[in-house]
């Protein structure tokens, strides 16, 4: 099967300077363009695809737009420290380069590990994640959906964050997180 991609923006050749190979890319059909195909012409007997969309809940509202079948591949970058049989990550997914996972964790379909994001022991992390840059995540930390760490922020051993919920640039979570929302600072509390 041939892989693709859904999505021309950054996200989307960033993939596939880490993959190694430009790979066609699909958009929404009124954004097509000579560098792009419409999303109408992804052929699902043939391909395969991966949603380079960044934003979380865009992510998913894009896969929702796919044809029932449809296949989703995923990629993990060869500098990518997997240490430990005992992890697991959902399809659609892409681990980018110098990321580290350790052991016992479970990342859930279409996650975004973004360059240099770190993953600590028993940690469950829910579908739809996106980590951008140097995000680091200590052990025993359990994520819901639709969850977005900016660049350089982290989370504390030990803590929930509940699904519908954005981490800003250079935040540290320290305590639990209940209620969706946007939190930032150190430590990170709700802005809105």
């Amino acid at each position: 099967m041939k892989k693709v991609l859904f999505g021309y923006g950054g996200h989307a050749r960033e993939v596939m300077v880490q993959m190694g190979e430009v790979l066609e890319c699909y958009v929404d059909d009124e954004y097509s363009t000579e560098k792009t195909k419409p999303i109408s012409k992804f052929d699902i007997n043939n391909e395969v695809i991966m949603v380079t969309i960044g934003d979380s809940k865009k992510r998913k509202e894009a896969i929702d737009r796919l044809p029932k079948g449809t296949k989703f591949f995923s990629f993990i970058h060869p500098t990518a420290q997997i240490m430990d049989d005992n992890i697991s990550i959902g399809e659609g997914s892409f681990i980018g380069a110098n990321c580290i996972i350790t052991t016992n964790v479970n990342i859930g379909k279409h996650a975004l590990l973004n360059r240099g994001v770190h993953i600590g022991h028993d940690t469950t992390i829910s579908d739809f994640f996106s980590a951008m840059p140097n995000v680091v995540i200590s052990g025993n930390v359990k994520i819901g959906n639709y969850v977005y760490f900016g660049t350089n922020s982290s989370v504390r051993e030990k803590i929930t964050i509940c699904d519908n919920v954005t981490i800003g640039l250079n935040s540290g979570v320290v305590k639990d997180i209940n209620e969706e929302g946007i939190y930032a600072g150190l430590p990170a509390k709700r802005i809105k």
